[in-house]
Order: C-alpha cells, then structure tokens, then sequence
C-alpha cells in the first residue's frame, strides 16, 4: 500500500490542490498525509484561515492525515522550509512518494537539480549576489552562464521550491521518490485565470477587494472562508502594523544582525525605514532589487516571533498532527510502530519532550499569539494548546 505526501500551505485551499490531490492518487497511493504550514506561511505572511480550519480543507478534498510543518520552517526560504519538510517525512519513516508541482519536465528539473548539487553553480551564484542581485535572481544568472537551455524554467517560483525538494531529497537519502505533477493552467502567483483555475495569490487578492473568488475555489472552502469572516476569524497581517512598526523601532543593530538571513546591507535598510508611520512605506523603503519582499516580510515575523539564526541548526524535534480521517488511523498505527520521531497531537505533551522540543513548541506559542492579533476577533495561543483535532469519517 502506497503512502504519499504533500507539503502544502493551502492559503486557501483551492481547484489546483485538488486537482494535485487527485492526480497524486492515480498513482496507486492509498493513504495521503498532507504536511501542513503553521499560519505564517513562506511569503511571510499571515494564513488568511488558521492551521486547523486549512487542516479541515485539507482532509475534505482527499487528504488522509495533516500533520504540521512548523515555525521556523514554515516561514522560511525555500531551501530551509523544503530541508524541515523533507526531513520531517524522511523522520516519519512511511512515506512512499513525495508528490510536488512544477512547470517543465521532470526529466529537465531533475538534470537541474543535478547541477546545483554538484556545485556547478555556487560560486557564480555568490558572484552575482555581491553584484547585488537578489537570490532568486542570482539563481536565474548563474544557471543562464552554465545550462541556458534549462534557465527558462527558474522563471517560475514553483520551480525553485521543486529543485529544492529535490536537492533536500538527495542531501537526506531519503527513501521516497519525486512525483512531479504539472501545474495546471496557471503558474504560482500569476494574476491570470484560465476556467476555474487562479493561483493561492489572486484568489487572496479578490477576496481582500471583495472581487469574485468563488469561482476558484471549492465549496467547502468558500464555506470555510464566509463562515470564519463572519466570525472575525481571518487573519491580516496588516493588523499588526502597529506592533511592527513599534518592534522595527526597538531592534538594535545587533538584534537585527541576530535575526536569520540577515545582512549587514539588509539590516542598514532596516535601520533607515524605522521612521516611518506606515507598514507600506516601511516595507518600500527596505525594498530594492537585492531584497525580495518576502524575504523582508519574513526578517519582520523572526524579529516579533523571536526566531534565531541557530533555530535552523537542528532538525524538528516532533511531528504534531492537526486532523486524520478513517483512513489516516491505519497510517498513524503504522508511524507508531516506524516513526523515528514522537507523533502527538497535544503540544503540552511535546512541549516534555526535550529542551530543543521545549523551543520548538515555544516558538509555536508565539506564533500562534502574533496570529491571534492578526484576527478581527483577537484570541491568544491558548487555543492553539486547546483546539480539538479535526477528525472525518
């Protein structure tokens, strides 16, 4: 019996997951774990709905299992966030196939992957960072000098966190195998429909403008979003402008210089927008073409939520389960009797575990209670401690 897995953030769950879920079923797979973001996902931003409710989503359209991916890597680069997912599965030991998006062959991403980790292109990579070219970019540079018949397909972010999933993959010496499922229709982030397919990114916006995005997404999850709306329950990470505003004027040089990723050039640029009164005029002064926006964003979320640089250091010390079904029952009898990590729902009960759990379960906390204050109706992490699994039939 197969076991499959995807790392996803769901925000909001919508025609293309489903579209993934079903395909990645055709491969003969008979249970599906779904590895789920915390509620700040990789663009530094808030989850429009909470881990739970996107959970619930994730196990009505085909999931058999949600267990959380965790701060700090759910709000990480795409290297570290595909190192903590990867190792994750590796750790929970039943994981057949790992099943991921992408634009282009698989044929052409493996051959790809296979130039970065020989190390074809770190020192071209590093001359066009100091150069000052934003990661990403450097990337796209560095593959054009050395394999420009393959650079076309690092024009599409889904791409670079499908090459990193591969190079987590081959770095771990893991026992599953890629499936890479072409994207359908529309790229990530692209401000374009096609029939009722729009990316995570446009569907978000829509909502936000209160534009039609009811078309895009399934009923369970419009049901979802109108309910939680109207309970105050969407998050916003505008709703924290105040408070970080007030943290980014607070921050030493040497704190800032603590947080991860950080650069001296980067951390200068936090320096000199702290006078100003906005989130958005904040944000636009740091911007330039060295340093993306959720790169920034995501230099904002360490600083409040107090991640480190050395939180990156050591692997996730438990996997947490946030939902299963029926089906998902059989995989967890089987991750009890295989898993090389604990398994548990209960967070008081990891949080026991180890200091380095302790820590990990302590950045958690924080989490959840800069979350709560990004919701219409405040709640604090206690709910997060509290909140009742979702279980389906």
């Amino acid at each position: 019996m197969k076991t499959g897995a995807i790392i996803c953030e769901y925000n909001p769950l919508h025609h293309g997951h489903v579209y993934q879920i079903q395909e990645t079923k055709k491969q003969g797979i008979i249970h599906l774990i779904a590895l789920l973001s915390d509620d700040f996902v990789q663009r530094g931003d808030t989850a429009l709905l909470n881990k739970f409710d996107r959970a619930a989503l994730a196990l009505q359209a085909g999931a058999d299992l949600v267990i959380e991916l965790p701060v700090p890597y759910s709000c990480a680069s795409a290297e570290f966030y595909a190192k903590g997912a990867v190792q994750i599965l590796h750790d929970l030991n039943i994981t057949d196939i790992l099943s991921f998006g992408c634009s282009g062959s698989p044929e052409e991403l493996q051959k790809l992957a296979e130039i970065f980790l020989k190390n074809q292109v770190s020192d071209q990579i590093q001359k066009f960072l100091k150069s000052g070219f934003s990661y990403p970019s450097a990337i796209y540079q560095s593959v054009s000098e050395i394999a420009p018949e393959s650079a076309g397909l690092l024009l599409d972010p889904n791409n670079l966190l499908a090459l990193e999933y591969l190079k987590a993959m081959h770095r771990q010496h893991v026992k599953f195998q890629p499936l890479m499922i072409p994207r359908k229709s529309v790229m990530h982030d692209s401000t374009e429909t096609s029939g009722n397919f729009a990316s995570a990114s446009l569907i978000r916006n829509r909502f936000f403008h209160h534009q039609n995005y009811q078309d895009y997404i399934p009923d369970f999850t419009e049901k979802m979003l109108s309910d939680r709306q109207k309970q105050g329950r969407i998050a916003d990470f505008y709703r924290l402008e105040k408070i970080i505003l007030y943290q980014m004027r607070m921050l030493s040089e040497q704190a800032l210089l603590s947080l991860p990723d950080m650069t001296p050039e980067l951390a200068g640029r936090f320096r000199k927008a702290v006078s100003q009164n906005t989130l958005d005029d904040f944000l636009s002064t740091v911007k330039s073409k060295c340093f993306t926006m959720a790169r920034i964003r995501r230099m904002i979320f360490y600083a409040l939520a107090g991640v480190r640089k050395e939180d990156f250091n050591s692997s996730v010390p438990y996997a947490r389960i946030l939902g299963f079904n029926q089906n998902g029952t059989q995989l967890l009898k089987k991750i009890k009797n295989q898993s090389r990590i604990p398994v548990s729902t209960s967070l008081a009960d990891l949080r026991k575990l180890s200091p380095h759990a302790e820590r990990f379960v302590q950045l958690e906390s924080n989490t959840a209670n800069l979350y709560g204050l990004a919701l219409n109706q405040i709640s604090s992490a206690e709910s997060d401690f509290r909140m009742k699994i979702y279980l389906t039939k």
